[in-house]
């Protein structure tokens, strides 16, 4: 039966190893050492079974393919000239290039903020190859894979020189090694805030919006901006915290949106602000909350409720067609108003569900196709004959409006239906959106 020595003496008689790659073919075996610290134990007790023995030619191939001193001095300088790189690693596995590389990490961290880390590993395709083919052809059934070995040959010196923790779940900071090249590039991963914000203005979209002439080249029509309307809540409220953060760009997340005419009122709609790439992390939310409402100018309100992550985004994003969202209707009529068909609205109007085709008005940009939801509860106020506030509480992802007006049929029921007319003018205003 092959014993461990026996494995690695045919592995230096092959090819010749460093420490790392050596250790590397039998890290499973035992705990509490590093590849090199394993690596080196092997040959020294292949080398003294062998000077034990005199075996002349076992210490020739420790000294040249195993680059062990203590068996080149055995041997006339003539041995150590002779030396080769390692087979696999061609000598980047090295204590000077781990330490180099970790120093100018270390260097370059200190820009961000952060408490874990984690890093990573880029192997070349002919490494891998050749480890596999090694690995392969001896028989080496007790190896790790090499990223393994990089990884935590740096994560160890970087937690020794930071004070910080690895973190393999969620780390504040992947950095993505190349050993091999002596590169490196740090992720910082995104800050996730979750919150509510209302919106002020009749005039202002959710995201940013395209000239509809000419898509954001820039025209006469839009004075040369490529936009319709000059901001949008996303920017009112991802470009102050994206300095505060140090970050590189943001993405707004919100449940639901509402048309650019309507406001938001209430107790406001949720949002998560998505920071990619931030320097910083450990803002305080209201110095956040401060700096979006004293730049936003009183168009838009917002209100951070705490640090989130990605589900919160998935759970967002999954939830908001089917949560149920409170909306205030002030409308207006050409003609008088029959309360009683006004409240014939109101008992209809009770836990209904409403079938609607895609509104006319979003046909451009939005499939044809049937959507059906649920009305759960209608309240109406008439307001001198020809104007009614109504409040209607529905399944989210109802084109309330078209509620209200019928959209020439496209919505059934409506309360143009029972009302017997369609509305001059509708002022909408979100109230709540039940998450």
């Amino acid at each position: 039966m092959e014993t461990v020595l026996n494995q690695v003496l045919r592995l230096i008689q092959a090819n010749p190893l460093c420490d790392y790659c050596l250790g590397r073919q039998f890290a499973r075996l035992g705990f509490g050492l590093s590849n090199r610290e394993r690596g080196r134990a092997l040959k020294l007790s292949t080398y003294m079974d062998a000077a034990y023995r005199g075996d002349m030619e076992t210490l020739k191939h420790l000294a040249i393919n195993g680059m062990l001193p203590e068996a080149a001095s055995h041997f006339s300088e003539a041995v150590a000239v002779e030396r080769r790189p390692c087979y696999i690693c061609n000598g980047a596995l090295s204590e000077e290039n781990f330490k180099m590389l970790a120093d100018r990490i270390v260097r370059d961290l200190q820009g961000y903020e952060f408490a874990t880390f984690l890093v990573g590993a880029s192997v070349p395709a002919d490494v891998r190859e050749k480890e596999d083919g090694l690995r392969s052809a001896y028989g080496i059934t007790h190896g790790e894979d090499l990223k393994n070995d990089v990884t935590r040959e740096l994560g160890l010196l970087i937690t020794d020189m930071t004070g910080r923790k690895a973190d393999h779940k969620s780390p504040d900071i992947l950095v993505v090694v190349d050993i091999f090249n002596m590169g490196y590039r740090i992720q910082p991963s995104p800050v996730f805030l979750k919150g509510r914000y209302r919106k002020h203005s009749r005039e202002l979209p959710q995201s940013p919006w395209h000239c509809r002439k000419c898509w954001g080249r820039g025209c006469g029509a839009c004075g040369f901006t490529g936009r319709e309307y000059p901001t949008s809540v996303a920017e009112l409220i991802g470009e102050p915290v994206k300095r505060l953060f140090g970050a590189e760009g943001f993405k707004f997340h919100a449940a639901g949106r509402e048309d650019v005419d309507a406001l938001v009122g209430g107790t406001g709609r949720p949002f998560v602000l998505e920071l990619k790439r931030p320097r910083k992390r450990f803002v305080p939310l209201d110095s956040v909350e401060r700096a979006v409402n004293e730049s936003a100018g009183r168009l838009v309100e917002a209100v951070f409720e705490g640090f989130a992550g990605r589900k919160d985004v998935r759970e967002l994003k999954l939830t908001s067609p089917y949560v149920s969202k409170t909306y205030q209707l002030h409308v207006f009529y050409e003609e008088e108003l029959d309360p009683d068909r006004l409240r014939k609205v109101v008992e209809t109007f009770r836990d209904l569900e409403v079938e609607q085709r895609t509104p006319t008005r979003v046909l451009r940009r939005r499939g044809e196709r049937v959507r059906r939801k649920k009305v759960y509860e209608v309240a109406a106020e008439l307001i001198g004959g020809r104007e009614v506030v109504f409040k209607v509480r529905c399944q989210g992802g109802l084109y309330v409006k078209e509620l209200v007006t019928g959209d020439n049929g496209r919505t059934k029921p409506s309360f143009a239906d029972i009302l017997g007319q369609v509305p001059s003018r509708i002022e909408l205003t979100v109230l709540s959106v039940h998450i």
